[in-house]
């Protein structure tokens, strides 16, 4: 059996509690030797928040979750009982590789809600570049997952947009994937279909209150729930379904941008949100792609290829991203046989699409 078909529902320990990251010390009381991954703007913006044991050692990383990233951390950190990962996305799944490679426990700290990277067993892999790898799944889960409302309330607004388009993707990927599935699925691939038609809910519903929440600090209870359903219930619908819950055609263009440097400043989940459009348009399903159009508009999410900051010549950069996604061994054909010629076709309806609720 593959690991991405064990079921694993999320961390072995969830806390989503105001100031709960005052309490880390007391939390990682029953481990010997604590070591903490970071990043510098997020361990900057930590330190600012609450104060580490000065005992503890602290790596901070600024690139990507790469091999010889993870190899150099881990190398410098043997000896440690438990890793723990303070940041976005790209340091948590870092620490996690860390955690992996010294088969030891990891405790994930988000500092944003831009992903689920906090409750997922799993690390996407990058080369020193910034271009897409592969995706490494490992032995644990994590130990113990914290989201801290009032921190969170303090961070960036484009990483809440952000978190919002990748989680969007959720429903999307595994909805297309399930529905083109040939083979009897297991109860719990149902059970992801129906996490995943939750989390596409709560985002729905909450979201606008949420981003302005953000603007004004003022913490709400759509807030939390945004937030926890970005960062942790999202995790859950992968952790259900496995391959047919984690990624399909959104991510598989997400990877293919990650070879155009322009797109590199860009986040995630807004990569990802450009993403689910374009699956949708390889589907034709463009009356979904016009509700998402007006929803783009609103959280700020990038509704075209010059929106993620792309100036090159938009027909090689189609071209470029294509010829990833429609690899073999990429999420794209988890929703069917698609060619690079018709993943171009849908990226071009959508750099042309005009909907006139955006006009």
């Amino acid at each position: 059996m593959q690991p991405e078909d064990i079921v694993r529902s999320g961390p072995n320990q969830f806390i989503s509690q105001k100031g709960i990251y005052h309490e880390l010390d007391s939390l990682v009381s029953s481990f010997q030797s604590p070591a903490v991954v970071t990043g510098y703007h997020s361990f900057h913006a930590f330190s600012q928040y609450t104060k580490l044991p000065s005992h503890w050692p602290v790596v901070q990383h600024k690139g990507y979750s790469s091999p010889n990233a993870i190899t150099g951390i881990a190398e410098e950190l043997k000896g440690t009982d438990v890793i723990i990962g303070i940041g976005g996305g790209t340091i948590l799944d870092t620490a996690k590789s860390v955690a992996d490679a010294l088969q030891i426990e990891v405790i994930m700290v988000p500092t944003i809600p831009g992903t689920c990277a906090a409750s997922t067993p799993l690390s996407v892999i990058y080369d020193d570049k910034g271009n897409f790898m592969r995706v490494d799944y490992h032995k644990r889960s994590s130990y113990l997952t914290l989201i801290d409302h009032t921190f969170l309330l303090t961070s960036p607004l484009s990483y809440l947009q952000s978190g919002i388009g990748d989680t969007l993707a959720k429903w999307y990927e595994a909805e297309a994937i399930i529905r083109n599935a040939k083979d009897s699925l297991p109860l719990m691939v149902h059970a992801a279909l129906k996490q995943a038609v939750y989390v596409r809910d709560i985002l729905l519903s909450h979201s606008e209150e949420a981003v302005q929440n953000l603007k004004t600090g003022q913490l709400s209870q759509a807030f939390a729930d945004v937030t926890d359903t970005i960062i942790t219930l999202a995790g859950t619908v992968g952790g259900y379904g496995g391959r047919y819950g984690r990624m399909a055609g959104a991510h598989a263009i997400h990877n293919g941008l990650t070879f155009i440097e322009e797109t590199h400043h860009v986040l995630h989940g807004q990569k990802v949100a450009y993403g689910i459009l374009v699956q949708l348009a390889a589907e034709n399903r463009m009356t979904e792609v016009d509700k998402l159009l007006e929803l783009y508009q609103t959280f700020g999410l990038p509704r075209n290829m010059h929106e993620l900051g792309i100036k090159t010549d938009l027909n090689e950069a189609a071209k470029t991203v294509a010829s990833h996604a429609a690899r073999t061994d990429e999420t794209f054909c988890l929703m069917g046989d698609y060619s690079k010629e018709q993943i171009v076709a849908a990226i071009q309806i959508i750099e042309t699409f005009q909907s006139k609720k955006t006009v």
